[in-house]
């Protein structure tokens, strides 16, 4: 009714505190990690930053997946950033259980069309990753809110029934501090979580609000949506469900920005090309126009080399570069 070991492939913000507080119940942990951050955690446990305390968890971490060598018997839940689910799963035998705990709709489908059972879970977690093996929970008054679902639901044939793993998983979730609930139909969260996620090189590159853009880009994902036949749920009800969760101040510190503002800080490749593609993707499929989406992937993408910092930009200069390309 459970699996052997879960094995938390990616262990950043996301990935190390879920890991390590499932270890810190009990769960059979192992987390993997590379560099300074993957050692620190190896060495010293991880660092994790309450709202209202802190503590070190040891927990088992390993360099590599193939140090761990995962079976069917095994869960593996990937978070890592989208774009680099395919190369972090390269070597994963195919009936090895997945659970993607990431953003977006395309790591999913790259998990499932691997062939691996596949869990997809609607994330809500504010986290931050405060350095080598510290990370920031900043959720109150509980972590944050999973809802978590096989994939597909339904519409396409299942490799293998994982309900008892995924009632078994958000049983151990809720009793770490997550709102957490298994559903039988967790697309339609996930497509609204995208379109929260649809914000995020806008509020990485600005601290002034750009709404007028924030709302252009869900509106083309809106319209996709709905060209394509989609179910999904409205920003209206993904907050109705998450509740009164907030952002709270950890050690001093309050959260700016999600998981795209925290990569461009650390100068590491954005996730905006590979969230944005689905709306991309079902708008060339329905022949949907979609140029403000584009417009933000082109934005994306140029950042990094322009030398572009979080809140480099201010508003006015953002709007004119993203519907001028638009036009």
């Amino acid at each position: 009714m459970s699996p052997e070991r879960l094995v938390v492939l990616g262990a950043g913000a996301i990935g190390a505190s879920i890991g390590a507080l499932l270890a810190e119940s009990g769960a059979p942990v192992v987390l993997v990690a590379r560099g300074e951050h993957g050692r620190e955690i190896a060495a010293r446990g991880l660092d994790l930053r309450l709202p209202t305390s802190s503590r070190r968890i040891p927990v088992r971490c390993v360099e590599s997946l193939a140090s761990v060598a995962p079976t069917a018997r095994d869960l593996v839940i990937v978070a890592t950033m989208g774009q680099h689910t395919a190369e972090a799963v390269a070597s994963l035998p195919r009936d090895v259980p997945v659970a993607s705990f990431q953003n977006g709709l395309v790591p999913i489908e790259v998990l499932y069309e691997r062939g691996h059972p596949t869990l997809a879970a609607m994330l809500f977690v504010p986290a931050e990753r405060r350095g080598p093996g510290k990370i920031a929970l900043q959720g109150a008054p509980h972590f944050g809110t999973v809802l978590l679902g096989q994939w597909p639901d339904g519409t396409r044939t299942l490799p293998r029934d994982l309900g008892p793993w995924a009632e078994w998983l958000v049983a151990r979730l809720g009793a770490c501090g997550f709102d957490a609930e298994v559903t039988g139909d967790v697309a339609p969260w996930i497509y609204a979580k995208l379109l929260v996620n649809l914000a995020g090189i806008v509020v990485a590159l600005a601290d002034e609000p750009v709404d007028d853009v924030v709302l252009a880009a869900r509106a083309e994902a809106r319209a996709v949506f709905l060209a394509a036949g989609i179910s999904f749920r409205e920003l209206d009800e993904l907050m109705a469900r998450v509740g009164t969760v907030e952002s709270a101040v950890v050690d001093g510190v309050p959260r700016v920005g999600g998981s795209t503002r925290a990569a461009l800080a650390r100068g590491e490749a954005l996730e905006t090309a590979t969230l944005h593609r689905t709306v991309l993707d079902l708008g060339e499929r329905t022949g949907t126009p979609t140029p403000v989406n584009e417009a933000l992937v082109s934005l994306a993408e140029r950042a990094p080399t322009l030398g572009n910092r979080p809140g480099s930009m201010s508003a006015s200069a953002l709007r004119g570069a993203i519907f001028r390309a638009a036009r």
